[in-house]
């Protein structure tokens, strides 16, 4: 391989080795003294090395040429795309170890986060190469990629790693939205009438959730464990077109029920990407609460918007910004409306495509001289597993602001413009080329965004549709509205349950005298009976009858409202 390559021209000029330690992290040569080499061939590879000197007719170049800081890569001189394809021809031996070698040889030199992976790189290649190469079907080849992209330790790398032969995981689903709260995969959106809000997943198909993750774990590119468990949210309920579903849940009376279903919608439907933690904020660009706190949905809020949005809301003494969401890059245009000045807020590596394995720093500025109505007041930015990349590096620019607090949980903790490419005709893959750091030096990869106010989703409170996030918000915006406490579970009582059909209720701890009513629906969602409830002036408690002893035997679903608050319980009618 090398006698065809041709030999190395020997160098004129000395090459200056000014970079930091820190931006040659992925130029490490000390393989070629590997004793697998004879002498003859560790001074071939010397001379190679030694002679190198950076020049711009390289393999891989920055997109750009008049603006290095877009920072994904192009591949101009020798196409990526193999002369195969997996759908129709799946590829022999050499091609498959083709595939590998310029696929490890790209993140090699351009990766900026090799240093921070959990396996070192070249110990990746040693692990995989025999499996990958000797894959003996198209499908167990693409596993296998998988494995080597997983150890990337990148959610941006997972999000882009498809085949479109083989997709993975196959994106249809029962509707059915999770979330990880409390070690437990909580349904926060529920397409089915006896699956609700609050109810825990305990296995899909036979299978635990723990048993899911573990057989899906070594096939996941994620940094934290907060994203990886936000791509299982996913992962578990996905399968092929119409293919049948059983789902083992926990209810809200702590009673193990189940169901068979199908997945017959694709994740990427409208109705599972408008899920909000937030219902009444969902389609909000922005808004001003009674107590004349600020709020700024970033993933609605447009670049026409934000003039006017600042112009409503800069007077506020605090504004909340919700990036628990994928912005529509606006965070640019607000923080040159309310900094100061200038300011640095991001410290960015760059790989140099002229001299492979190195990269550069740029800072990240942002604001104008002379700024006649910055924002003075608090700044509240609320973050959780949703939030990433471009939303990570829009909080960075609102952190960079005085009297900044972030509430929330871990990000996704994978920020930077991303390279993607097709190590072959039906597969795409890429990976996070941008360094993102703060001023300062420290990095954001796999840690993201540290908030100062730690808080999550409970279970109980999605039940009740609680946003603890933004009522914990508003309360450092020290703005009094009426938010009454969650009720415990245990404060609604049914019995007897089963029943020949007279059912009596209990509801604890009514602090108002406002009515209710309960509605009692069948196996198809219709509403079959419906009464209005009426709470004695003499007591804190709610309490009543209902008798449907004259309705079938089966599974009905009562709903109690109250005020705001409401519950949902399973009847059971022998």
């Amino acid at each position: 391989m090398l006698n065809i390559a041709g030999p190395m021209s020997t160098a004129s000029a000395i090459l200056p080795d000014t970079i930091s330690p820190a931006l040659k992290r992925n130029r490490d040569f000390s393989w070629i003294n590997d004793s697998i080499f004879n002498n003859n061939i560790r001074a071939l590879l010397d001379t190679i090395k030694s002679n190198f000197r950076p020049h711009s007719s390289c393999w891989v170049q920055n997109n750009n040429y008049s603006s290095s800081y877009q920072g994904w890569l192009v591949f101009p001189h020798d196409s990526l795309i193999l002369n195969n394809n997996t759908y129709s021809n799946y590829p022999d031996q050499i091609h498959r170890s083709l595939l590998l070698f310029k696929y490890w040889n790209v993140i090699r030199y351009f990766n900026p986060y090799n240093y921070v992976q959990n396996i070192p790189w070249d110990s990746t290649l040693y692990r995989n190469i025999i499996p990958l190469i000797n894959a003996p079907s198209d499908s167990i080849f693409y596993c296998s990629f998988k494995k080597v992209t997983a150890s990337l330790n990148d959610a941006h790398t997972e999000g882009l790693t498809y085949s479109t032969n083989l997709p993975f995981p196959k994106y249809y689903s029962p509707k059915l939205v999770l979330r990880y709260v409390q070690n437990k995969y909580v349904v926060v959106k529920s397409g089915h009438i006896y699956i609700h809000e609050g109810d825990a997943i305990e296995s899909i198909d036979g299978m635990s959730t723990t048993a899911w993750e573990d057989s899906l774990r070594p096939y996941i590119s994620a940094g934290n464990t907060s994203v990886f468990h936000r791509f299982m949210c996913q992962y578990i309920l996905n399968g092929p077109f119409n293919s049948p579903i059983k789902i083992v849940y926990t209810d809200s009376t702590g009673a193990m029920q189940s169901i068979n279903w199908s997945r017959d919608f694709s994740y990427e439907d409208p109705w599972f990407t408008s899920y909000y933690p937030n219902d009444s904020l969902a389609t909000v660009k922005w808004k001003k609460f009674n107590c004349n706190v600020g709020y700024v949905n970033m993933g609605n809020l447009q670049q026409s918007d934000v003039n006017i949005m600042y112009a409503t809301l800069k007077n506020c003494p605090s504004i909340i910004f919700d990036l628990r969401n994928y912005p529509n890059g606006t965070a640019w245009n607000i923080a040159n409306l309310m900094y100061s000045g200038p300011k640095r807020f991001a410290k960015i590596s760059i790989p140099d495509t002229s001299y492979p394995g190195t990269f550069f720093w740029i800072y990240d500025s942002l604001g104008i001289n002379g700024n006649g109505s910055p924002y003075t007041g608090k700044i509240i930015v609320l973050v959780d597993q949703e939030t990433q990349s471009q939303a990570e590096f829009s909080c960075m620019m609102l952190e960079a602001m005085p009297n900044v607090i972030k509430i929330g949980s871990q990000t996704a903790g994978t920020d930077g413009n991303v390279t993607t490419f097709k190590p072959s005709l039906d597969i795409q893959t890429g990976f996070t080329t941008l360094g993102i750091y703060y001023p300062n030096g420290d990095s954001t990869e796999r840690i993201g965004i540290v908030p100062d106010s730690t808080v999550y989703r409970t279970q109980i409170g999605i039940r009740h549709k609680r946003d603890e996030l933004l009522e914990k918000a508003l309360q450092v915006s020290d703005c009094i509205m009426s938010v009454q406490n969650i009720v415990p579970e245990e404060s609604v009582l049914v019995y007897p349950n089963p029943s020949t059909g007279k059912f009596s209720f209990s509801m604890s701890q009514i602090n108002s005298l406002e009515d209710g009513a309960a509605q009692i629906f069948d196996i198809y969602g219709r509403i079959v009976y419906r009464t209005k409830l009426i709470q004695a002036s003499n007591s804190n408690n709610l309490t009543g009858e209902i008798d449907i002893s004259l309705f079938s035997s089966g599974v009905y679903l009562m709903m109690l409202q109250y005020g705001t608050r409401s519950s949902s319980i399973k009847l059971i009618k022998q």
